[in-house]
């Protein structure tokens, strides 16, 4: 019978090894000996036994903790029985760190009757914890059908497209696929279709496609939710006395009055103007900022106006 090896090694492991690692591992040789992708292979099955024996003692504390302590006489019945039958004998347990075999008990007094036997009656309840139903199935079982796994990929579109809508088309694994942009998607949003990533096994279903949106910024825009804003420009005096001003929207350009006396940054709603609000469905406002432009180079004509101005102010 060949000589057992050392549970880390089995796994790759340094003793020190976390949870999270002994996990990992472990799922990473499972999938690599498993039966179900080497049929008639007589060595992976017996790696796929070694591996599981060593994730049943290591991914648990106590069994951990004895197999530490003791090596294998602490986990397997068969070893503590031999070690003990060597004890009677008045050989003991060389340097196994002064263990004595009354800490466990007599073994056909059924002080180990709590440890499972590595004969492979417990993979599948090892691999389901692990890798869930959908995973790997039991070796004597029917594959069972596991979904494919997602695929990402992103798409930049411009303003309008995120405004209105579109249709576009992306490239994934040789293969186009139409995308559908809905009106008033933002920046970051995430449009998943079914089906479209990678091909499920054993007859699984396909997993999907999930399409990140990047939308370009606008020259004038701004944007914040269904909302959007825009600076418009206007001089002192149309400030001052009031104005009518062009403003331009998504769709078209309309009409407003800046009324007398408007103080810079000045915010004027114009209602209903803005992007329809992907889950209310309601219409977002365009938020108007008036910017006072203050003259620059003034000639001498225009310096004395001013300097009347402020005195009639004053």
């Amino acid at each position: 019978m060949a000589e057992k090896r050392d549970y880390y090694e089995v796994l790759g492991l340094k003793k020190e090894a976390s949870v999270d690692e002994i996990k990992k591992a472990f799922r990473k040789k499972a999938m690599q000996y498993h039966p179900d992708k080497n049929p008639g292979d007589k060595k992976a099955e017996e790696n796929f036994k070694e591996v599981n024996e060593a994730y049943e003692v290591l991914s648990d504390a106590d069994k951990r903790d004895k197999y530490d302590k003791f090596g294998f006489a602490g986990v397997d019945p068969n070893a503590a029985y031999s070690s003990a039958q060597h004890q009677r004998q008045g050989q003991g347990f060389g340097n196994q760190g002064g263990y004595q075999y009354h800490t466990y008990g007599d073994f056909n007094e059924g002080e180990y009757g709590h440890y499972q036997g590595f004969d492979g009656n417990n993979f599948e309840d090892i691999l389901e914890s692990i890798f869930g139903r959908g995973g790997f199935s039991n070796a004597q079982r029917k594959p069972v059908p596991g979904k494919g796994a997602d695929l990402l990929t992103n798409l930049t579109i411009t303003f309008e497209e995120a405004a209105f809508g579109t249709k576009k088309r992306v490239r994934v694994n040789d293969k186009t696929i139409d995308v559908t942009i809905p009106e008033g998607i933002d920046n970051g949003s995430k449009i998943s279709l079914k089906g479209q990533g990678m091909p499920g096994m054993n007859g699984g279903a396909a997993g999907n496609l999930i399409v990140e949106i990047a939308i370009k910024p606008h020259a004038r825009f701004t944007r914040k939710g269904p909302d959007i804003y825009i600076d418009m420009p206007v001089t002192v005096a149309q400030a001052a006395l009031g104005t009518k001003i062009i403003v331009p929207t998504l769709k078209d350009k309309v009409s407003y009055t800046v009324p007398a006396g408007t103080q810079p940054n000045t915010l004027f709603r114009l209602k209903g103007k803005g992007i329809k609000d992907l889950k209310s469905k309601k219409t977002g406002d365009l938020y108007v900022k008036v910017l006072v432009k203050i003259p620059a180079n003034l000639t001498d004509e225009q310096k004395n106006l001013f300097e009347k101005l402020e005195k009639t102010l004053n």
